[in-house]
């Protein structure tokens, strides 16, 4: 499956890419320092996401609203 991508408001991209046999959302702003650009920020299992316990920055309402529609749009597809 290819990669699903949604840039926020923020101009945070999210992406939802296929490694492993899982799937991974990865966060990724330009803004950002460094060390804090495309980071895992958890996996959707079973339909739904599991942050990783130490991404509180894709827990913000833009974030979950863009990672809730690429959910959503797998489904669909």
């Amino acid at each position: 499956m290819p990669d699903r991508t949604i840039t926020t408001d923020t101009g945070t991209t999210i992406t939802a890419t296929e490694e492993g046999g899982e799937t991974l959302v990865v966060l990724d702003n330009p803004g950002a320092r460094a060390d804090m650009r495309n980071l895992e920020a958890g996996r959707i299992v079973t339909g739904g996401f599991q942050p990783a316990p130490f991404a509180a920055w894709g827990l913000t309402p833009s974030a979950l609203r863009a990672i809730a529609d690429l959910i959503e749009g797998a489904d669909r597809a």
